[in-house]
């Protein structure tokens, strides 16, 4: 599957996208983009006007129809109601605008403890299409959790499970990376890997996801690589899914398959009630569509 799979009918995906202060050209231009493409409509919770800059858009009067805004005194209280009405349903989406990812996962974490009274447990999810690769590759967690523990490591499997059986996704293979194959003292990631599979063989907790490892990159990717050094894992060289075994190491994978590997990305947090599209400044306008995208696929 490629993104070109999951969204060959993106004009019959609908939602509601809230999205907190809008206030940038990068912004509004996403707005434009999942316009054109989808039946979508954006809810915005700004704390400055934004009629201006809309104009200068020159979006045809159909699609402008489709925006609702509404302005506040401050980051605080455009948040605040965002957060109201997600939990109303009035919206179907969170997303990031011109605002901190600190303050906005704090609010949101802080609102669902008190209306739900639940600790939710989130993680970063990189949906990857790489030109030299066969099929989309997801990645976690290359923004939030810094170094999971063995619990928090299964809880982001078990995310990932719930999250790719809305995209119709019934088996997943998930590679647990390390530097080598085998466990070693000497490499902590190598016995990480080991524990959790050990954890996954034991247990049916998870029933159509296959967890294995440790792998090098190379032979969670690449079939010939893995069959070279005798590795006949069904993961092998086909993986869905590649867990990290630490932020550093998520961060560099991510970047150098943006950079160097030319690959598209849509990102999203997962684990709450509704997916949060929390790109960063520094992403394209495209990756930012695409993980819009990617999150409507959700609803669907």
């Amino acid at each position: 599957m490629s993104f070109s799979t999951l969204f060959q009918n993106t004009h019959a995906l609908e939602g509601n996208i809230a999205l907190v202060n809008a206030v940038n050209e990068s912004s509004i231009q996403v707005i434009h983009d999942v316009l054109t493409q989808t039946n979508a409509t954006f809810t915005l919770y700004n704390d400055q006007d934004v009629s201006e800059l809309i104009r200068s858009f020159e979006l045809p009067a159909p699609m402008l129809k489709r925006i609702h805004i509404h302005t506040f005194d401050d980051e605080h209280s455009a948040l605040s109601a965002c957060l109201t009405d997600l939990d109303a349903q009035r919206v179907d989406i969170l997303m990031k605008g011109l605002i901190p990812t600190s303050q906005i996962l704090s609010a949101v974490l802080k609102h669902l403890r008190h209306t739900q009274g639940e600790n939710y447990f989130l993680n970063h999810i990189a949906c990857c299409d790489i030109p030299a690769y066969h099929k989309l590759l997801f990645i976690s967690d290359v923004a939030l959790n810094i170094h999971p523990s063995l619990e928090e490591h299964q809880k982001i499997i078990h995310n990932i499970k719930q999250f790719t059986h809305k995209l119709g996704y019934t088996d997943l293979k998930v590679a647990l990376l390390s530097s080598v194959e085998k466990p070693s003292e000497k490499i902590p990631s190598s016995v990480h890997a080991d524990q959790l599979k050990q954890y996954y063989a034991n247990t049916n907790e998870i029933e159509g996801v296959v967890v294995d490892g440790p792998f090098a990159l190379d032979n969670a990717i690449d079939k010939q690589s893995a069959l070279l050094k005798g590795i006949t894992s069904p993961v092998a060289g086909d993986a869905d899914v590649i867990i990290v075994p630490q932020l550093d190491v998520g961060n560099a994978l991510y970047k150098s398959l943006t950079y160097f590997g030319h690959a598209k990305v849509a990102s999203l947090m997962i684990g709450t009630p509704y997916p949060i599209v929390l790109t960063s400044r520094a992403d394209s306008v495209t990756n930012k569509t695409l993980s819009v995208l990617l999150a409507l696929k959700t609803l669907a």
